[in-house]
């Protein structure tokens, strides 16, 4: 991802390099001006009537140049931070439900929180290390063509100074990482403490057992580790600068030991550029420890594994045209369905669903029963396109989903709300733009709602409320986005009585009359005579699979009474 998008601005990063270059050669001019006038004075001469305009316009070079590098630079970077992020984003939106579960939500949330942060930061960085960059290889080009023997102590002391300073970068990198796995069990504690606050809450043994034993030591861990990291960063830094002076030491009590041929120009030519390199040289050594930090959070977020953004505009290309079959259809049938779930090597036990095979019609209404773990909230996700089954077919009449049928297209037909759903704040209409004001204050009010939440160009005013509300909200959504499919896990769960009789009685039957297939998820065995298809499972297998030739009509009591139209 990240080389991809440095190929597609490799012109713009050659052009900006190249002004960072003039930039470092003035530099290296004004520096050459300067070493010319001390050893004039040192020889009783005087300067030049043009030496000091010549100079002024070195100076002035200098800066024109490498502001307009570091310019360029920055909006170049900003450009690539633009696109990795946005490239993240659509690898994310692009990455499969069942992929998603796989890697852990907490993985994603410290990947996208912590690596995806300091990884633009580093980006960031890109101006002032390429403009450092190249002053450090111009300066050491200009001492070689001053003094070759002055330059080889020069650049072995470097070299010494780089290969020790590389082992501490690995030795620091090394804890880094380390530091990242701590990081990413600390999200999963704290989600621990939100996901659990209610058992939590009640349980004072379990709080303090979550606090001693999972929490406490994990932060005391990261925190060795952070002062480990940090010092180890921070000594690098420190030695780019202090042994800096080391190296000018050497050049000038050792030049007239060893060198005493070189003249006292050139060794104040050595001791000038090496001080002029102070600044880029350390700028280039704290870049590099960014990005190896950069270098670490990039190998994290590449191993998420994410999809591809081409798969991302594909399957979200609204203008592409969608296949007949998944506009004009009469039966949702599933043959052979089979799905096992992924296990670690150690547990024998692996809970599968299947094989399943039955047929549901278009303008009824299925209720899916059976008890916790059964097998019907998995068979709803297959159903729905977020599992992909191991064996056997979806099929809508007699196009199967995923060879004859787009599985991108087949997901389209489906609303749905599942019992952990999330509740977006934007309203869709099935076009997938905003929906008005007026048409959402309307629902709004007759699932008497009207009083708490209000909507402002598509925009829900608040999300804050209990769970029956929010699941009223979700319907809202789902009724507005109108998809010939709907899928309600245990919608009326959290309803209160009356609530949960409209739902039933009123709603249900007016989304069948729109020719939509309701597929509900339920326990209220009470409401059960009002299903056209009742299906029941028990450990993964439909053992009831009954068709009600008229269903039942339900008295709808005056406390019950709701529209929707």
């Amino acid at each position: 991802m990240f080389k991809s998008i440095l190929i597609r601005f490799k012109w713009s990063i050659v052009g900006a390099t190249l002004l960072s270059v003039v930039g470092a050669l003035a530099g290296i001019v004004m520096l050459k001006i300067i070493t010319m006038q001390v050893s004039q004075l040192g020889a009783g001469g005087s300067p030049g009537p043009y030496a000091f305009p010549i100079f002024v316009g070195a100076v002035s070079a200098v800066l024109l140049f490498s502001l307009l590098s570091r310019y360029l630079l920055a909006k170049l970077s900003a450009r690539i931070v633009y696109e990795f992020r946005d490239s993240l984003a659509k690898r994310l939106l692009a990455t499969s439900y069942a992929s998603i579960e796989k890697i852990g939500g907490h993985r994603i949330m410290a990947a996208m929180k912590t690596d995806a942060s300091k990884l633009s930061d580093g980006l960031l960085l890109l101006p002032g290390f390429i403009y450092s960059f190249v002053t450090v290889l111009l300066c050491l080009g200009y001492m070689v063509y001053t003094s070759w023997q002055l330059f080889t102590v020069v650049f072995v002391l470097i070299a010494l100074i780089m290969f020790v300073s590389k082992l501490i970068l690995n030795r620091g990198l090394h804890h880094y990482l380390r530091l990242r796995e701590y990081e990413d069990d600390m999200f999963s504690g704290m989600k621990t403490l939100v996901d659990g606050v209610k058992e939590l809450t009640i349980n004072a043994r379990r709080r303090r057992f979550t606090y001693d034993e999972i929490l406490e030591p994990n932060f005391a861990v990261i925190r060795d580790r952070s002062v480990k990291v940090s010092l180890i960063f921070t000594m690098l830094g420190s030695m780019a600068s202090t042994l800096v002076f080391f190296v000018i030491g050497v050049i000038v009590f050792g030049s007239q030991v060893y060198f005493p041929q070189v003249p006292l120009g050139v060794v104040v030519t050595f001791v000038l550029t090496i001080l002029y390199m102070v600044t880029p040289l350390q700028s280039v050594v704290d870049s590099m420890n960014r990005f190896s930090d950069c270098s670490a959070s990039y190998r994290n977020i590449e191993g998420l594994e994410l999809g591809e953004p081409d798969e991302f505009e594909r399957r979200t290309d609204l203008t592409r045209q969608v296949d007949d079959s998944v506009a004009d259809w009469s039966t949702l049938a599933v043959r052979d369905l089979v799905f096992e779930y992924q296990s670690d090597l150690e547990d024998e036990y692996t809970f599968h669903v299947g094989p399943v095979n039955t047929t549901f019609r278009r303008g009824e209404a299925v209720f899916l029963t059976g008890g916790n773990g059964s097998g019907k909230s998995t068979f709803a996700k297959l159903l729905v396109g977020l599992y992909q089954p191991d064996q056997g077919s979806i099929q809508l009449d007699d196009q199967a989903v995923y060879d004859a049928v787009d599985i991108s297209d087949y997901q389209q037909m489906f609303s749905t709300i599942f019992s952990d759903f999330h509740l977006f704040e934007h309203v869709l209409n099935a076009a997938g733009e905003l929906e008005s004001d007026e048409v959402i204050g309307r629902y709004l009010t007759e699932l008497e709602l009207g009083h708490k939440v209000t909507s402002k160009d598509g925009k829900f005013s608040s999300v804050a409320m209990s769970q029956g509300q929010k699941k009223r909200l979700a319907l809202l959504m789902s009724y507005i986005e109108n998809t010939p499919v709907c899928l309600y896990d245990e919608w009326a769960a959290d309803q209160d009585p009356r609530f949960r009789e409209i739902f039933y009685t009123q709603i249900i039957p007016q989304l069948k009359r729109q020719n939509k297939l309701v597929v509900v998820i339920s326990h209220d065995d009470r409401y059960f005579h009002l299903a056209d298809q009742l299906v029941k499972f028990e450990n993964g297998q439909i053992v009831v699979d009954e068709r009600q030739a008229q269903p039942q009509q339900y008295h709808v009591s005056e406390q019950a009474e709701l529209v929707m139209a």
